[in-house]
């Protein structure tokens, strides 16, 4: 459908005075085709490149930069961060846990010649910060810092003065402990006893908190809750490894055998109903 001029021109919104036809002309004239589009350098916009160029190098802005060359440039700096450290060897890790543990007991050394007492204070408090302890175990922590033997034996009786340091409270501590998470005996607990540096001394007084009543006690109910995992196993496997369980926790062989005989009588009337 043909328009004329100044159909063309109402439609646009022309003034009177302004012919169609150049406006259309102009549009023409002042396109371009891909190639020679350019902008201008005060525009500040962008500029292609040769064709040869343009598919390796990107857009190249006004003021010569290439934004291909940019984003290559930024993405080999990322990769250059993520880079793992070099793995140390066994022997490399070695020779670094040498030389920091050398250089904390030349650290030791200078606070150990520096003040004595206060070293082997500092010691102890940290000792027994982190669990309760026998006067011989901390003689023994004391020990292995070089610590004088005469500074060791002041600086422990001092604790002991101030209640830190009291072997019967600690045996007697440990004693009801042992019972109640292990389940114990008494021989086991002697044992355990001795093991902490605790005199045979103390270590009676300890034990009495356990009588024969008492320990009897402990070990049925430790065959009773072995037996809930035996139901199915013939009563002399059940004897054998409930044999095993008390001996191991110290009991006497005596002992053993009457609360086995005990444990089987009464869950024979269950097994039978």
């Amino acid at each position: 459908m043909n328009h004329r001029p100044d159909d063309v021109g109402q439609s646009l919104g022309l003034p009177d005075f302004i012919d169609p036809s150049d406006v259309v002309e102009a549009s023409f004239d002042a396109s371009t085709t891909w190639g020679e589009e350019r902008s201008s350098p005060a525009s500040g916009g962008l500029e292609p490149r040769d064709d040869e160029q343009s598919s390796s190098a990107g857009w190249r802005g006004s003021s010569g930069s290439s934004f291909g060359e940019g984003a290559r440039s930024s993405g080999r700096g990322a990769k250059g961060k993520g880079r793992k450290k070099k793995q140390l060897t066994w022997a490399e890790k070695a020779e670094r846990r040498e030389k920091r543990a050398q250089k904390r007991r030349e650290e030791e050394a200078a606070e150990r010649e520096k003040d004595p007492l206060g070293f082997a204070r500092e010691i102890v408090l940290r000792q027994l910060t982190a669990a309760p302890k026998s006067r011989a175990q901390l003689a023994d922590r004391l020990r292995e810092k070089e610590v004088d033997d005469d500074v060791a034996e002041a600086v422990l009786d001092r604790m002991e003065d101030v209640k830190l340091v009291d072997d019967e409270a600690y045996a007697g501590m440990l004693v009801r402990s042992q019972v109640a998470s292990r389940g114990l005996a008494r021989k086991a607990l002697a044992q355990e006893l001795k093991r902490k540096g605790i005199t045979p001394e103390v270590a009676e007084g300890a034990l009495e908190q356990v009588d024969d009543d008492a320990e009897r006690a402990v070990a049925l109910q430790l065959a009773r809750k072995k037996m809930t995992t035996m139901s199915r196993l013939d009563e002399q496997t059940q004897t054998r490894r409930l044999a095993g369980l008390l001996a191991r926790k110290g009991y006497p062989p005596s002992l053993v055998w009457s609360v086995i005989k005990e444990i089987q009588g009464s869950a024979a009337p269950d097994e039978a109903h």
